[in-house]
């Protein structure tokens, strides 16, 4: 009896198991959260961000007109009949009447075609260069958002630390309010504090929920359909370092937009020499022949051939070939100076984001070694003296303040710091996967 009922509860079991797996095989993906690290949603971006995908299709598409653009124009194959009597429409009867087959080739004047080659491969490399540019300012925008996760974390137990010190001065308010030393005011002021504090946690963790929505948005799931458990970078491990100068040339040799500035002036420059190919005649060359037949007699016509060159003549150079130059001529010139503009940008850029890094650097040790363990001492003293009755109520609430205040502070400047570094790999046009402890 025993060994059945085992027999059945096996068999239970089992059925049970399946079912389970059957519900489970039931429910929608979207319903099944999905934890995401640093490093696994830079590969993630890589491969399912739209953008980023349209534009390697887009480099494809030009490597592919590279051959297109230095290729000869289709031949021309006529096909007809020549000389053909209106009186009696007959192939024999008239001397000049033939059958006749013509092959013509147009040839563009010499240098067009591979002026046209250079352009499409300048036109191959801006693709590739803008499709860094992308990459890399996506996975900067990935990046950004992962530091202030991170920092919205990281602030919250911030608060919850600051409303520990909160709840303590209550407790110590409610323990003299019972024997009558308690001040009714300060309850209160207490109580408004920590409201505020509930607050802002409301407004922190609906700005976490949206960067979150924003990282499966750049991640390829536009509709949102799963929910991502997003891995926070511990930004309390995060070291500032000094900024690095070499850093600077680098950035200027090989950041995207300078490189596509650079390949459109040597565009706009093979654009003008395309121009002025153009005043130079194109010729079509052909070549025919013409099958006679027998007279009505029976008498051999012989066949004939032709060959001949066509050329079109630029006749209107002055009012079309002329101006065409010259507005490629302004056109590279306005390219030139574009990029002139964007290099002092760049430029400005890389010496604010070294006066900031050294700024935050000073502030972080600041904070970490001077400010936060003072506040730390005074505001034990004070609670502690507060507890006898020495300390004041209003002194202790500022201590409490300015404690939350520096904390923030000096988060607030270590996620600054990470967001500049990654800033800089933008500007670079990394679109290397970077770890996280890379950013030190």
């Amino acid at each position: 009896m025993t060994m059945k009922k085992i027999r059945i509860l096996s068999t239970n079991t089992v059925m049970g198991i399946i079912l389970f797996t059957y519900i489970l095989a039931l429910i929608p993906s979207r319903a099944l959260p999905q934890t995401i690290d640093f490093i696994s949603a830079q590969s993630k971006l890589l491969e399912n961000n739209p953008t980023i995908k349209a534009m390697q299709l887009r480099v494809e598409q030009y490597k592919k007109k590279i051959t297109v653009t230095s290729s000869l124009p289709d031949p021309t194959i006529k096909l007809g009949l020549v000389n053909i009597p209106v009186t009696k429409l007959s192939l024999n009867q008239s001397d000049m009447t033939g059958k006749e087959i013509g092959f013509y080739q147009m040839f563009p004047s010499f240098g067009t075609l591979s002026t046209k080659e250079r352009i499409a491969l300048l036109e191959y490399k801006k693709a590739i260069e803008n499709e860094r540019f992308y990459t890399a300012y996506y996975l900067h925008t990935l990046r950004t958002y992962f530091f202030e996760i991170a920092y919205l974390h990281e602030y919250l137990k911030i608060i919850e630390e600051t409303k520990q010190y909160l709840t303590v001065l209550l407790d110590v308010q409610k323990a003299k309010s019972s024997t009558g030393a308690g001040s009714l005011s300060d309850i209160l002021k207490i109580s408004v504090e920590m409201a505020k504090l509930d607050e802002e946690i409301i407004t922190i963790k609906t700005t976490i929920d949206e960067l979150k929505n924003n990282i499966s948005y750049i991640l390829g799931d536009s509709h949102n359909e799963t929910k991502l458990m997003v891995q926070d970078v511990n930004l309390s491990l995060v070291k500032i370092e000094e900024f690095n100068p070499a850093f600077s040339e680098k950035v200027v040799a090989g950041n995207p937009e300078l490189q596509l500035l650079s390949i459109q002036v040597l565009i706009d420059e093979e654009a003008a020499n395309l121009k002025e190919n153009e005043l130079y005649p194109d010729v079509e060359v052909g070549v025919s022949y013409m099958q006679r037949d027998k007279t009505p007699q029976g008498v051999n016509r012989d066949d004939m051939f032709s060959v001949m060159a066509t050329f079109n003549i630029p006749v209107w150079f002055m009012s079309k070939n002329i101006p065409a130059i010259q507005e490629m001529k302004i056109k590279k010139g306005e390219s030139e100076a574009l990029l002139k503009d964007k290099q002092n940008e760049i430029t400005f850029a890389l010496a604010t984001l070294r006066q900031n890094i050294e700024k935050w650097k000073q502030l972080d040790e600041l904070y970490s070694q001077g400010v936060i363990p003072q506040l730390h001492s005074m505001l034990q003293a004070d609670i502690a003296n507060y507890r006898t009755g020495v300390a004041e109520f209003m002194k202790l609430i500022d201590s409490i303040r300015m404690m939350l205040h520096y904390k923030q502070q000096q988060l607030n400047t270590i996620k600054e710091y990470c967001k500049a570094v990654s800033f800089l790999h933008f500007l670079l046009g990394d679109t290397s996967i970077l770890n996280w402890s890379g950013v030190q």
